[in-house]
């Protein structure tokens, strides 16, 4: 088997149809196979999914892994790899899909003809399902290789459901972030940086994906510990890689930062007290003024989030949601 696409999914009734058939609808001069892992959905995806392999003409291609009881996701996601065959693994979740016919011949391509390189990545279009329009974001970018890492610490610039991996490459990366996978929520991060670290990136610098943002989604929470969790799981598996790799812990300096203004933001508007008091605990202020440069906290944490910090603790914040919603 030379591919095999990776998808989980959970609750992705809306868009699991979308998702497959934009892996079934793949060109190529090699044999791929469709694995999904469907993690106990509450809802009528696994109906739909059952439905595809009755009637769609690619359907053989399909290895369909519905779970009794939910594992949770990177449970799930770590059961996904382990039926992966492919000599390459393209990733694609469940409420993400492809908009082209050869992206995984294109991709496969490259990695042929680069043996030192271990992800191809393409470029990507944003879709909020919350306002259904796509966004106006900047196009993806092309990393220097001495420049991958720092870059990434600052912000993620690779989408996951563009990625085909060397799966030798993959399973290494997997490997050495297995206990804090299980442990966290951030697992394209920590592949993509583990990845970055193993082996060369390249970009096709094309469009190819449809990235879904579904509120209330692993990534984009509305419960307040969960947002907690991930935002410094975000931070935490940046800290970890540099920590691993004896790497300039001033290259977290973004990501201190990033954490701090995405606690206060949300602390300022906040619908009650108690949620905002959690938010502001949760700021990192010792290991920012130990890691991060001045440049970046001055650039970063300027007056005005300062400013919304110390509102939300007095709860002017608060009350400032409370007159909004009145009005």
């Amino acid at each position: 088997m030379k591919v095999s696409v990776c998808m989980i999914t959970y609750g992705h009734e809306k868009f699991i149809r979308q998702a497959i058939e934009g892996v079934l609808m793949q060109e190529c001069d090699f044999d791929y196979e469709l694995v999904i892992a469907n993690d106990c959905s509450p809802d009528a995806t696994d109906e739909i999914v059952k439905d595809i392999i009755k009637t769609h003409p690619k359907a053989h291609k399909i290895h369909y892994f519905p779970h009794s009881k939910n594992l949770g996701m990177m449970p799930n996601f770590l059961f996904a790899m382990a039926q992966c065959k492919g000599e390459y693994v393209a990733m694609c979740e469940g409420d993400d899909y492809w908009i082209t016919k050869d992206k995984l011949q294109k991709q496969v391509g490259i990695l042929e003809a680069n043996p030192n390189t271990g992800l191809v990545y393409t470029d990507v279009k944003h879709y909020d399902q919350k306002i259904e329009k796509l966004l106006d974001k900047p196009a993806g970018k092309e990393v220097s290789k001495a420049d991958v890492i720092p870059v990434m610490l600052k912000n993620k610039f690779i989408e996951f459901p563009t990625t085909l991996f060397r799966k030798k490459v993959l399973d290494k990366a997997i490997e050495i972030n297995q206990t804090s996978l299980l442990k966290g929520v951030i697992g394209d991060t920590r592949i993509l940086l583990e990845t970055a670290y193993l082996s060369d990136i390249f970009f096709l610098k094309e469009v190819t994906t449809v990235y879904r943002i579904v509120e209330g989604s692993a990534s984009h929470p509305k419960n307040i510990d969960k947002y907690i969790f991930a935002l410094k799981d975000s931070y935490l598996c940046r800290k970890e890689f540099v920590e691993r790799h004896n790497l300039p812990k001033v290259w977290l300096s973004d990501a201190i930062c990033n954490t701090n203004r995405g606690l206060i933001n949300m602390a300022f508007i906040a619908d009650n007290y108690t949620d905002a008091l959690k938010l502001l605990k949760n700021v990192v202020i010792f290991e920012m003024f130990t890691y991060s440069s001045k440049s970046v906290i001055k650039k970063k944490m300027t007056l005005e989030i300062w400013g919304k910090g110390f509102l939300a603790f007095l709860g002017i914040g608060v009350l400032r949601q409370k007159i909004k919603k009145n009005n």
